[in-house]
């Protein structure tokens, strides 16, 4: 959402300025308070009537954030310039082109007025909340009970030797979901010594894996190389019944480099490998829970439970909420993410009717899988105020553990959070975060005291959701070195801009005031 971001951005920089001593009385106070009027009835139209969905809103919200960067680039030039005392002329020169600016956005605004008149749009945006008390709950386990079984069966029972046992299945299936419940089953903490779970991923870095290994054992966390690692790890297995979870593996090579490592100790230890691959499960030719879709009655068992956890589906919305299910295709996480939208909006059967005809519509498009296109209908019904910070996650390197604090400040140096009277800006951000925790866009991996979030995750599908939409709606741009590494820059800002010339002959120059919209201080977080 560009829009809605560059807004926001320009809203806060404008009110940075405006209580800074020395900047608050640069810009010309009739100049300011038009601009204030215009940025906040665009903020109304993104907020609010961003979901129509036609060419013509799409151009609107184009534009929209083309001349709300312009006005930001010229606020920060004009703050900057105020800094270093240039000269009155060339500053006059740069208020001349903010107030051009804003004379653009009236004829902008003209279209909008136009544009809702002739649709009638009227606001459709659920309410939501971002209230500190938020619940998370257990993955949900629905379906998966007889998997569970016979998962408990092989890791407790015979041979004595060690084994591995894989969980294979498309993404989105409950494989994890799986792995964890059976991972933190009373009967498996009591039949194992250790346990020990590492997340391997597409591009795995054994070394990473070794030391995440060691750290579930209480093992060493020293800056030392991977044979070290390993065999640090070889000792702390040996003569243990231990538990190895080896969490979305796509290749067979990083077992070839860790194998050695896991001692066999003929006492019943067990190495559990989920994947997507079978070549991965005929590799190891062991026995393998391969999962398949829920049924018609199991997936609206999960949807209830997620839609209505405390309650039953009222009566007029079962048909279209079956409807609605039917077409998730029995995978679990699009049955989760439709559930998680569903359970915080409107409980009618008009809006219910208008979300199965979105997905209808959806499932038969050409752009993306079925599973895409059914996350995008979590994205598209997503607050504007949450849109950008959605997207944002797509920069993350998969598989990686976002440490929540971290989240909400890169977040809020972006410039992504509408400020208020009543919570501060890692507030506001915080409540974000819970919000796409509980439409499950966010996934909690660790909990500090008090049951704070400390880490997350963003699923792999949820992830490529994120990326398609972000490199369609030009929300980020996407460089790449000479070694192949990609750098991402978040609202690209056009350099067309800074080549016009006004017709005095001033040239502008990019601001030297800018916000953070590049990962230099996190480079592990740019590169992929």
């Amino acid at each position: 959402m560009a829009a809605y971001a560059s807004l926001v951005s320009l809203l806060n920089t404008m009110e940075q300025i405006q209580t800074h001593p020395l900047l608050s009385t640069c810009f010309d106070k009739y100049q300011n308070e038009s601009l204030r009027t215009k940025v906040d009835f665009f903020l109304d139209f993104v907020e609010n009537y961003s979901d129509a969905g036609s060419r013509e809103a799409d151009d609107l919200l184009r534009r929209i954030a083309f001349v709300a960067h312009a006005a930001e680039d010229i606020t920060e030039c004009e703050a900057t310039d105020r800094v270093r005392a240039v000269s009155t002329k060339k500053r006059l020169q740069m208020l001349l082109h903010l107030q051009r600016i804003i004379d653009g956005m009236f004829s902008i605004e003209e279209k909008v007025i136009k544009f809702k008149e002739e649709t009638g749009c009227i606001n459709r945006q659920p309410s939501y909340s971002t209230s500190s008390a938020a619940s998370v709950k257990t993955a949900a386990m629905v379906g998966f009970d007889g998997y569970l079984v016979q998962l408990l069966d092989q890791l407790t029972g015979q041979p004595p030797e060690r084994r591995i046992i894989s969980i294979v299945g498309m993404g989105g299936i409950g494989k994890t979901t799986l792995a964890r419940n059976m991972y933190e089953n009373r009967l498996t903490v009591q039949h194992f010594d250790v346990r020990a779970w590492v997340t391997v991923s597409q591009d795995y870095n054994a070394r990473e894996i070794l030391k995440e290994a060691l750290s579930c054992l209480g093992g060493l966390s020293s800056n030392i190389g991977e044979d070290q690692l390993g065999e640090e790890l070889h000792k702390t297995l040996y003569g243990r019944r231990y538990l190895i979870i080896l969490d979305d593996v796509w290749s067979v090579e990083v077992w070839d480099r860790m194998n050695f490592y896991f001692p066999e100790n003929n006492n019943g230890s067990r190495i559990v490998v989920t994947t997507r691959l079978s070549e991965v499960v005929d590799y190891f030719s062991s026995s393998a829970v391969a999962l398949s879709f829920l049924d018609d009655s199991k997936s609206w068992e999960l949807f209830c439970e997620k839609t209505f956890p405390r309650e039953s589906c009222p009566l007029e919305l079962e048909d279209i909420g079956k409807k609605i299910v039917n077409k998730c295709k029995g995978l679990p996480l699009a049955i989760v993410v439709i559930g998680g939208l569903l359970g915080k909006s409107s409980r009618t059967q008009e809006y219910w009717e208008k979300i199965g005809d979105d997905i209808s519509l959806i499932l038969n498009s050409r752009e993306g899988n079925k599973v895409l296109s059914i996350l995008y209908l979590s994205y598209k019904h997503l607050p504007a105020c949450l849109k950008s910070c959605f997207l944002y996650l797509g920069l993350f390197p998969e598989d990686y553990d976002i440490r929540v604090f971290e989240l909400i400040k890169l977040w809020v140096a972006e410039g992504f959070i509408k400020p208020n009277t009543h919570q501060s800006l890692e507030e506001i951000a915080e409540g974000y975060v819970k919000e796409l925790i509980d439409r499950s866009l966010l996934l909690v991996r660790g909990f500090r005291p008090h049951k704070r979030f400390e880490t997350c995750s963003v699923h792999d599908l949820v992830r490529d959701l994120s990326i398609k939409i972000a490199a369609k709606e030009d929300f980020v741009c996407v460089q790449r070195d000479e070694d192949g590494r990609r750098h991402f820059t978040v609202d690209e800002r056009t350099s067309s801009f800074y080549r016009q010339n006004n017709s005095s002959g001033f040239m502008l120059q990019p601001p030297s005031l800018v916000h953070p919209q590049i990962f230099t201080a996190k480079c592990y977080l740019m590169t992929t």
